[in-house]
């Protein structure tokens, strides 16, 4: 008989319903709910221990994230130059240093990383706003002198019969294709920094037109010495008095370890070349504004970093004699310098010269350097390898 609400009747065997029972019975008597449950207050239990975890992952992650920005990406992207509106960053001037270094390399000449940085700012700025003035002064680079000079550079001097060869062309391509390779710069980014300092060159040869050859010189002779001995100096100047030779006296005393070369001949110098020199020498212009000769200055210049202290004595004075090239040159880049900085407020002119950016700036260039040094240390043992393979 069929029991409608599927329940036992009072005599019927309870064994049929122990399966049941144990098939919703868990370890230890629990019942699925009540596994449940208790898994349930378990995982309530343990969720603070998740969020302090993943809190403090989160909060690492961003350590981690901040100084990989502050360190990697914010350096280079920071201002190094500005010329008016145009910015340069650390990268650029890294960049700047690298192929300048290249072709310095390239070229045979010894390349000292630990100064270039301030002469790289410099060049930048003067170039970016040699740039932008030039209309005023009617200065014009066109492409095919930045080609030529990019020729120039790679080592090639082109000439009428050479220049239109396939040959000369396809060499020049690919020697230009491995510097670029080589200092990480575009065809872009080369050619607007040759066509930039183009634009410097041509505006320090208008400035420098300006510059009078004929100017006032001396005649200056050298004396060093290490630790000057006030008794050896009243000596020297005792003989001098008397008609000594100034280069029989270099000879004798003159510590210079050029002196042999020299005789203590530094040649005519100009006012400016050296500023030191200057508050020695011009200093003891007369009220004729004329040097008095034939004469041991009183005052040494001191050298700091040579630890050395100079005597000078002046033989003879000119109020007008040509300057040559050295002095000229000399005189050329301050006279260029003062007409850079003269455009300061009205170009809001600024470079940044601090350590940070000095430490910066130089530990990328070298560790660029270091890079291509193993690189080519690796092409090299690749080769040799090759040609021991071949025999």
């Amino acid at each position: 008989m069929v029991n409608d609400n599927n329940k036992p009747e009072p005599n019927q065997d309870n064994s049929s319903f122990e399966i049941g029972k144990r098939s919703i019975t868990g370890t230890k008597g629990q019942t699925r709910f009540e596994i449940l449950e208790t898994n349930k207050s378990k995982s309530i239990f343990l969720r603070p221990f998740f969020y302090i975890g993943f809190s403090f992952f989160i909060i690492l992650f961003f350590i981690l994230v901040f100084f990989y920005v502050n360190r990697y990406v914010i350096p280079p992207m920071q201002d190094a130059v500005r010329v008016a509106d145009v910015k340069y960053t650390r990268g650029d001037v890294v960049k700047f240093i690298r192929f300048n270094q290249r072709i310095s390399e390239d070229l045979g000449m010894e390349f000292e990383i630990g100064n270039s940085l301030f002469e790289a700012l410099r060049v930048i700025l003067e170039a970016e706003l040699a740039y932008q003035v030039a209309p005023k002064y009617g200065i014009t680079v066109t492409n095919e002198q930045v080609d030529q000079r990019i020729e120039f550079l790679m080592g090639y001097i082109s000439d009428s019969q050479s220049v239109n060869s396939e040959e000369y062309k396809k060499n020049v391509e690919e020697s230009y294709r491995q510097f670029l390779n080589k200092t990480g710069l575009s065809d872009e980014e080369y050619k607007d920094y040759v066509q930039r300092t183009m634009f410097r060159e041509q505006l320090r040869d208008v400035v420098a037109r300006d510059l009078s050859r004929i100017q006032p010189q001396v005649n200056v002779y050298e004396l060093v010495f290490e630790s000057p001995d006030l008794s050896v100096i009243n000596s020297i100047d005792r003989k001098l008095t008397m008609g000594a030779d100034i280069e029989q006296i270099a000879l004798e005393y003159s510590e210079d370890k050029e002196v042999l070369r020299t005789k203590g001949n530094l040649g005519w110098i100009p006012k400016g070349v050296d500023k030191e020199m200057d508050k020695i020498i011009f200093a003891s212009l007369d009220e004729n504004n004329s040097v008095e000769t034939n004469k041991l200055l009183d005052t040494p210049y001191r050298n700091a970093t040579d630890k050395i202290y100079s005597f000078y004595y002046i033989s003879e004075y000119s109020e007008a004699r040509e300057i040559d090239n050295k002095n000229f040159e000399i005189l050329a880049d301050l006279e260029f310098e003062k007409f850079i900085n003269s455009f300061t407020e009205e170009y809001n002119l600024w470079m940044d010269i601090d350590s940070d950016i000095y430490n910066w700036i130089n530990n990328k260039v070298l560790i660029a350097s270091n890079s291509e040094f193993i690189e080519i240390q690796s092409d090299e043992t690749q080769q040799n390898n090759l040609e021991t393979l071949k025999q």
